[in-house]
């Protein structure tokens, strides 16, 4: 019986108070609470106007998103996304509750759904008192203090003295919703809301994911991370088969913005006075990056204001830069070769 599942996470409280002194965690989740969960997070999308997309446009889109690659015939039912390790592919079963214990951010595809979750306990996305009303005598009748196999007490916190339980279940549904309707119906007004109340998970599909494509989104997390720290994570990704990937998208974005926002663009790129951070990287690829940077850079800088055009090239006037340089093409940019040469000495003036 599923509701099964549902008694255990109850006895065992949402957490536990070890001998009177600190917090811990008295339930270790599972696939089996999971795959219970989906039942009532697939009628919560289709009661809240989720429209499910097709297989293929699901996969595309995960694999777009979050560069993972889904395989039709694996048995498979959930993939998990480790948002700390992006490469790694273990099944771990955590809760984003990270009060007591800290632990990866993970989230769920759910893949005969087509959907993304979280894990979370039951009650935590239903009235269980509501739908189950057997359950409330249960839980009153469970004890308040249990005892581990070394027979030390634990005093538990029962999820019906969860005082606001109720809006933490409200913003939990909220959440399951919007990213959903955002990432896969397209659905502006979610993103909006996802801006307001889950920032973290939207800053991490750009500078952990390397998401690009959604330049509202892009120029959000652009505007909210114009520091050194935080920066080079937006402009680069290097992918699960270690390619390192420059994201012009961000001087696009840079382009296409209104005068007050590229004049801050124009401040911070002019005051940042390091290449990006290239960590673990050989010199083809850091070279890369740094070209693609300084090109890309200069080019913006150049529509503002021409006085610019040499804060970037002068920084790469080296002669091992410009043999790699050659050997790769100039990355196949028509008008490279012309504006590094015009700029690497950061005296030549550019033709008027």
């Amino acid at each position: 019986m599923n509701e099964k599942i549902l008694e255990n996470q109850l006895s065992k409280g949402s957490t536990g108070l070890y001998e009177n002194s600190f917090d811990i965690e008295t339930y270790s989740y599972t696939n089996n609470d999971l795959d219970y969960s989906i039942l009532f997070l697939d009628k919560i999308l289709k009661k809240n106007s989720f429209s499910k997309i097709d297989e293929q446009n699901f996969n595309d889109r995960i694999y777009k998103i979050f560069g993972r690659l889904i395989d039709p015939a694996s048995s498979k039912s959930t993939l998990c996304i480790n948002f700390e390790e992006k490469c790694s592919k273990t099944m771990n079963f955590y809760r984003n509750d990270n009060s007591i214990d800290i632990k990866p951010y993970l989230i769920y595809i759910i893949k005969k759904h087509n959907f993304i979750t979280e894990l979370y306990a039951i009650p935590e996305i239903i009235d269980y008192q509501k739908e189950f009303p057997y359950l409330i005598d249960f839980e009153n009748n469970i004890p308040s203090e249990i005892r581990t196999k070394e027979n030390d007490k634990v005093t538990i916190t029962k999820w019906k003295d969860i005082s606001d339980l109720s809006q933490k279940r409200q913003k939990n549904i909220q959440t399951l919703i919007n990213r959903n309707k955002y990432l896969f119906n397209d659905n502006k007004a979610s993103l909006v809301w996802l801006k307001f109340n889950d920032e973290y998970f939207l800053e991490s599909l750009v500078k952990v994911f390397g998401y690009v494509q959604d330049k509202d989104l892009l120029k959000w997390v652009l505007d909210r991370n114009l520091n050194d720290d935080e920066f080079d994570k937006l402009l680069f990704t290097k992918t699960c088969n270690n390619r390192y990937i420059l994201h012009k998208e961000i001087f696009e974005v840079m382009t296409k913005a209104d005068n007050k926002s590229k004049e801050n663009y124009l401040l911070y790129l002019r005051g940042k006075t390091e290449l990006p951070k290239v960590e673990d990287a050989n010199f083809r690829d850091k070279a890369k990056i740094y070209a693609l940077y300084c090109y890309y850079a200069t080019k913006f800088t150049q529509s503002i204001d021409q006085g610019y055009v040499y804060t970037f090239f002068p920084k790469l006037n080296d002669e091992k830069f410009e043999e790699e340089f050659k050997r790769s093409n100039y990355y196949n940019i028509p008008d490279f070769k012309k504006l590094f040469d015009d700029t690497k000495n950061g005296s030549i003036g550019l033709p008027m």
